[in-house]
């Protein structure tokens, strides 16, 4: 079967798009200088939670974008989906700690901390919720830059 009203979900894709990967959407992921060697999750975790209660129940398709040292030119390394109900915790295993059997790339974002890199995260709702993995599919395919994506790698 063919999907006839193509166009529309286009046009929504780059709606949403231009929502997701906007500067003024980007948030910084704060990591104190103290608190990244030895990585200290704890307080990383207590610093974040502004960051962490935003995406909660909010978030479903995230970006994450990062700048080397001294430098505030960011780019996109990373686009993922989540169910709004998992977003804390998904965020957080991407930015903070994981569980080890998750394909979080917080191994990536550790070393480019602690290089004296930044971090930002931006994020859309996207509704219905099912939408999501189209969105997040079209969106890699799109950034091929977006070289923490397993696809792009």
């Amino acid at each position: 079967m063919k999907y006839e009203q193509l166009q529309s979900l286009e046009e929504f894709l780059t709606d949403v798009e231009a929502a997701l990967l906007s500067e003024e959407a980007r948030t910084p992921v704060k990591y104190s200088p103290h608190n990244i060697a030895p990585w200290n999750a704890a307080q990383i975790d207590a610093e974040n939670q502004g960051l962490l209660n935003s995406v909660s129940g909010a978030a479903n398709v995230y970006a994450i974008f990062t700048a080397p040292k001294n430098t505030n030119e960011f780019t996109l390394r990373y686009i993922g989906k989540t169910t709004k109900k998992l977003a804390r915790q998904r965020i957080r295993n991407h930015l903070i700690t994981k569980n080890e059997k998750t394909g979080a790339k917080l191994w990536k974002i550790i070393s480019h901390v602690q290089a004296g890199g930044a971090v930002k995260i931006s994020w859309v709702s996207v509704e219905p919720e099912s939408l999501r993995n189209y969105i997040e599919e079209e969106l890699i395919n799109l950034h091929k830059g977006a070289d923490w994506n397993r696809e792009n790698a």
